[in-house]
């Protein structure tokens, strides 16, 4: 007995309480182990009914029918166990200690559960004592491969990719066939940028366990990341057939439903989560994301204090708390926000414009511009942003500098946007690429060192031999894409790209391919990218963007108009572009009122704008009796840009059809 008592002292368990230790010296009087159950007849039948729903994957049927047992007979060690396994199979570390706690207690060897103790720390976010257990030299070998499993989580936890994947290999040679074991190594893979491994781990996973529900949802979300949110749908309800109530499960198909704009069905959902766990955090955020939209500030944060902290540095609810600060004026609150949020994603374009917004309301322009200047300053700049570092430099007296942001911004020429910016000098870039030759995070920066000096020939050989070093991260084919058509070689720029959205079809991936074949001329082939890409992503902006002008080219006035109408209900009115262009859907339409109301506003928000002047002054020209102020816009469109055919040959024909107008009044 007194080496059990090591034993528990050596595993980090909670002590056993000073009587039961006293009780060890005592001659006749047994100890736990001894008093230790078997299971009465009620207890067994309540733990026979539990293993049944255990079988048929129902684990929270099964943690009731355990709870039924242990009050049978509190003594009962196997119950105990059992419990703690489906508290783990929950992910309720917390629970599961406490079962493994009494276990110990009643007399289980500790080497038995410490695989099991590993995950319930793990779970805890307590690696250190995970990491204890999980390498003690006791655990028997039946229990190893699950405690190697779970010590390659623990690496993921530390950021150790090293002990992950050490882990992780060995847990393949003790328990190969194991479908949650290649669930782990496919988000293992994924989060060291191996997309392609991590498919092919996740579809092992599948063929050993169809109905597997980790396998099942992690198969979707991996889908949601490659190719876009509705592909991950049939997976999650594929999933939720087998057992419909799981929830992070269903925490996943909500959220999903929710980013592709379907907020009734996700309010459904995060309701259902909520009667199956009233506390849980991302079904009050859903339901905070659904009142925040409507404008319902009050409703949003009273459902946001619920989550008590729970997801506050989770960068999307970052964004939401700082909208909620935004919408209620709380300015200063809102910077606090953005703040951190741009803290934790500092490439995240969006999020800093909405902290300078926030600086630049609360009276702080030279503080938004000093967030803005980095991206003002890069090719591909954001006319909003340009809009808006142009409005802090007025602020501060800089009128001349704010005139010039304010015309990058007006004609809508920005630049393409590029993966390109760098600020390390080219020599210092150079030595650290030689030195770290395969290390991506180095060698990207020196590739696009080799871009902004103008040597692209260099930049595309280093951007091939990084792609050739990792043909499983969509990245590197993008690097590649990037060069090739600033080079003009758009075949090889369309080949590097199909290979990327093989690996994963993002928005990046979408516009260049839509970009290269546009250029190549095959409107069609980018026509149908872009369907694509939408069917799976049916709310994303950028590719409505893209459509909406794509109807427009071809006069397909009422579809143009619909999309940019939807799109205007999302963002505003201050994006002058999707303005401008209902300006043009209506005037084709012969809606001449609704099409000189959409040019006023556009026109309002940008009216340096040569794009905006040209289109208002058409929709204007559409309306006898405002041909003068059309002409006038026009005029300030060839001004603005005068070798622009278009503008050019839209004005000579407005000043033919004033000719005409006084010649017929005349007669």
């Amino acid at each position: 007995m007194m080496m059990d008592f090591v034993h528990r002292l050596r595993c980090g368990s909670k002590p056993v309480i000073f009587a039961a230790a006293l009780s060890l010296a005592m001659v006749g009087v047994p100890t736990a182990i001894y008093g230790a159950s078997q299971g009465n007849e009620e207890a067994r039948e309540a733990f026979a009914n539990a293993e049944q729903f255990r079988a048929k994957r129902d684990v929270r049927s099964a943690r009731i029918e355990l709870m039924n047992a242990i009050k049978a007979d509190p003594e009962w060690i196997d119950a105990r166990v059992a419990q703690a396994e489906v508290l783990l199979s929950l992910g309720d570390g917390i629970g599961a200690e406490a079962e493994l706690d009494r276990a110990l207690q009643l007399g289980q060897d500790p080497a038995t559960i410490r695989h099991l103790y590993g995950h319930a720390y793990s779970l805890q976010g307590d690696v250190q004592k995970a990491r204890e257990q999980l390498s003690a030299d006791d655990i028997p070998r039946k229990n190893q491969g699950y405690a190697s499993r779970i010590m390659g989580k623990v690496g993921l936890q530390m950021e150790d990719p090293e002990l992950a994947s050490t882990a992780f290999n060995r847990a393949m040679e003790l328990d190969g066939k194991n479908p949650d074991l290649w669930v782990d190594i496919a988000r293992f893979r994924a989060n060291t940028g191996d997309q392609a491994g991590a498919t092919n781990a996740i579809d092992e996973a599948v063929k050993l366990d169809p109905e597997n529900i980790r396998a099942l949802q992690y198969r979707g979300e991996l889908l949601r990341f490659q190719f876009g949110l509705g592909a991950a749908l049939p997976w999650f309800e594929r999933a939720l057939q087998i057992d419909p109530n799981d929830v992070p499960l269903l925490t996943e198909y909500a959220a999903t439903l929710g980013d592709m704009g379907r907020m009734t069905d996700m309010l459904v959902v995060a309701r259902k989560i909520i009667a199956l766990d009233g506390l849980n955090p991302r079904a009050l955020f859903m339901q905070a994301v659904l009142a925040a939209r409507a404008g319902n500030y009050g409703l949003a944060r009273r459902l946001m204090q619920q989550t008590k902290g729970a997801l506050d540095n989770v960068p999307s609810v970052l964004l939401v708390q700082g909208i909620i600060e935004h919408g209620e004026g709380n300015h200063n609150a809102a910077v606090d926000k953005f703040r951190r949020l741009v803290s934790i994603q500092p490439d995240n374009w969006q999020a800093q414009d909405l902290l300078a917004r926030s600086l630049y309301l609360a009276g702080s322009a030279s503080d938004a511009l000093d967030v803005l200047k980095p991206q003002v300053n890069r090719s591909g700049a954001d006319p909003y942003a340009m809009w808006l570092a142009g409005r802090a430099l007025e602020a501060i007296g800089e009128r001349g500098q704010a005139a010039a942001v304010l015309n990058r911004a007006a004609i809508h020429d920005a630049g393409r946007e590029s993966a390109f910016v760098t600020g390390a000098p080219l020599s210092v870039l150079q030595a650290e690429a030689q030195r770290n030759a395969n290390d991506a995070r180095i060698v990207v920066p020196y590739i696009r060192a080799l871009y902004d000096a103008g040597d692209y020939t260099a930049a595309f050989a280093e951007a091939k031999r990084l792609q050739q070093g990792n043909p499983g991260a969509s990245a590197a084919y993008i690097l590649v894409a990037d060069v090739a058509t600033v080079m003009g070689n758009y075949d090889e720029a369309l080949d590097a790209l199909e290979q990327a959205r093989s690996i994963r079809f993002s928005e990046p991936v979408m516009l260049r391919l839509v970009e290269v074949l546009r250029a190549k001329g095959d409107m069609q082939r980018s026509g149908q990218v872009l369907a694509q890409y939408l069917n799976y992503n049916p709310s994303n902006i950028a590719g409505l963007r893209w459509m909406a002008y794509a109807h427009l080219e071809t006069e397909s006035w009422a579809v143009s108009a619909h999309i940019l109408e939807n799109l205007r209900k999302r963002i505003g009115d201050n994006d002058a572009l999707i303005m401008a262009g209902l300006t043009q859907a209506y005037t084709g339409l012969g809606q001449t009122e609704k099409a000189i109301a959409a040019g006023r506003v556009a026109y309002r928000v940008q009216p340096s704008s040569p794009v905006v002047s040209h289109i208002y002054g058409l929709a204007l020209m559409a309306d006898g009796a405002r041909q003068k102020d059309g002409i006038s816009l026009l005029k300030k469109a060839v001004a603005i840009m005068p070798t622009n055919p278009v503008y050019r040959k839209s004005l000579r024909r407005a000043y033919a059809a004033q000719r005409a107008t006084r010649k017929q009044s005349r007669s």
